[in-house]
């Protein structure tokens, strides 16, 4: 008796315990999403509240009659997925350098706080040096660059991939470092034994990288790719710092669409409403992608 006694009282201290941010998880996460699928459901002009209860109109509207609107999903995935992809590349290859015994004693320290610089300072901050020191068509030092060699301007403005490839470049530079930290910490908890049998056996440094490495921190990369993809997902400040979403609405992402449609031309109803249907596609991304590598390892 007392020991049942002893595990009801450990239930009611655990329950108690996760109660305060069990509710504050509910008011800071689960209260805006509730209240964004009601406002989703109105014709709720922001400069003539209320809205007009319309029910599913907005949805429908967004996914049968507005082009603009599934090229800023698609344009927001399949950056989210280039830019990821490319980071884990990178990452893996400059964790697997620092990761190295001989680079690991002379420069490892080194190596990481440089590459942590452009992780630390704000986005903004990157975006709007990009933009102005580097990208701008006049006074850039990528365009200095290229007319030494002769080569023509890079142009944000001008053509449908320039634009694109700005904010890439510029993404994959800012985020890669913490890419690389996630991996750097896998790679260094591997059991040297390993890498020592295969040196012992002649395995090349590429074939160590494939054959060892991967498969063991293949869990970390899973991990390291779902946050830099639901981040990557989620990205403002860079693309409205740049392009604005522009030429056009190029570079227009899920995150802009709303904010323009919200407070630029206070449709607040339909701006909450493609809000909503962005964050039933980011759950279903994740989901699918989480249970898919569940299966690769399950076929490993």
């Amino acid at each position: 008796m007392r020991i049942q006694r002893t595990t009801q009282e450990d239930r009611r201290f655990i329950i108690w315990s996760i109660l305060p941010s069990l509710f504050a998880v509910v008011l800071v996460g689960g209260v805006p999403v509730l209240y964004t699928f009601i406002l989703s459901l109105k014709d709720y002009q922001l400069i003539k509240p209320p809205g007009v209860y319309i029910g599913l109109e907005n949805y429908s509207d967004l996914l049968m009659n507005n082009p603009r609107f599934i090229h800023a999903l698609l344009f927001t995935i399949l950056f989210a997925v280039g830019a990821v992809t490319i980071e884990i590349v990178i990452g893996f290859l400059v964790a697997s350098v620092l990761a190295d015994e001989e680079v690991t004693t002379r420069y490892s320290s080194f190596i990481r706080t440089l590459i942590l610089i452009p992780f630390v300072v704000a986005p903004v901050v990157v975006s709007y040096t990009y933009k102005t020191l580097i990208y701008d068509v006049t006074f850039g030092y990528l365009n200095y660059f290229l007319q030494l060699v002769h080569l023509p301007v890079f142009d944000l403005s001008q053509g449908i991939y320039n634009a694109p490839i700005g904010i890439l470049v510029m993404e994959v530079i800012l985020r890669t470092p913490f890419v690389t930290l996630i991996l750097f910490a896998g790679i260094s908890s591997i059991d040297a034994s390993i890498f020592d049998a295969g040196a012992i056996d002649g395995v090349s440094w590429w074939k160590r990288m494939y054959l060892l490495t991967l498969p063991i921190i293949k869990p970390i990369i899973v991990v390291a790719f779902a946050f830099r993809f639901m981040d990557a997902l989620k990205m403002f400040d860079e693309i409205y710092v740049i392009t604005g979403g522009g030429p056009g609405y190029i570079t227009e992402n899920a995150s802009i669409f709303a904010v323009r449609y919200g407070f630029e031309y206070f449709r607040m109803g339909y701006a909450a409403a493609s809000a909503f249907i962005f964050l039933i596609v980011v759950l279903v991304l994740i989901m699918s992608f989480l249970k898919w590598s569940k299966f690769e390892e399950g076929m490993a």
